[in-house]
């Protein structure tokens, strides 16, 4: 077992760990009943759409304990479905969902340098996780506390690298702008947009996580919840 290895289970919990890999259910293409009613599309959600993509899939994670575990999962994907299928990550379409105390997991090294503190005394983190959380994102590049699969280190960098995309909470966002505003007598505003303008390569900024959630099965992905 690798020092990564073993740093990353301080957040990763025995919850997460009891999940497998994931609950998961395929969006149904029409509701039962209610005369052949389907989902809209809304044009704010077309990022979503991956052309040339065969299989899609979105894993939903709410805590600072359970992302790094989406981004295990989704590795083991990519790994499974090209040793399994042949299929290369262009085939694929992936979508890793950060909100509730997630969210911080899309933000770059400069927010984590600025705020990396009130995010490990909220989100509870430990060992060296906790210990790179005050200068950098522990889990945005290869080498820090992400997890090792099939398909190397899940980092967030990695699994961006391979066409991956993150749907970063609106809600949850603004809401922790508003707890670094009263730790730091700053301003809630500036601080929103400071995190929203601190938001990683690959990412994306939703209304809210939980409508990310319902919007991808709309466009085709199979769900996932890690927790």
């Amino acid at each position: 077992m690798t020092t990564a290895n073993t740093d990353r289970r301080s957040i990763i919990g025995a919850g997460a760990l009891l999940a497998g890999a994931g609950i998961v259910a395929a969006a149904p293409a029409r509701a039962e009943g209610g005369g052949g009613w389907t989902p809209a599309r809304e044009p704010k959600d077309d990022w979503m759409d991956m052309p040339g993509t065969r299989h899609r899939m979105v894993y939903d994670s709410n805590s600072a304990k359970t992302i790094g575990e989406a981004l295990f999962y989704a590795s083991n994907y990519y790994f499974a479905n090209k040793s399994g299928y042949g299929l290369g990550p262009e085939k694929l379409g992936v979508i890793l969902i950060a909100r509730h105390m997630g969210t911080p997991a899309a933000y770059n090294d400069a927010i984590w340098a600025k705020y990396g503190a009130a995010f490990n005394q909220a989100a509870g983190l430990e060992g060296k996780t906790a210990e790179l959380a005050k200068t950098m994102n522990p889990l945005l590049m290869p080498g820090r506390a992400a997890m090792e699969g099939p398909a190397g280190d899940a980092s967030v960098t990695t699994l961006t690298g391979m066409g991956a995309r993150l749907a970063v909470c609106g809600l949850a966002t603004t809401f922790i702008a508003g707890m670094l505003a009263k730790g730091t007598g700053g301003s809630v505003e500036a601080i929103d947009a400071e995190l929203r303008a601190g938001l990683v390569p690959g990412a994306t900024m939703v209304a809210a996580g939980i409508l990310a959630v319902e919007r991808a099965q709309a466009h085709g992905y199979a769900f996932a919840y890690v927790g």
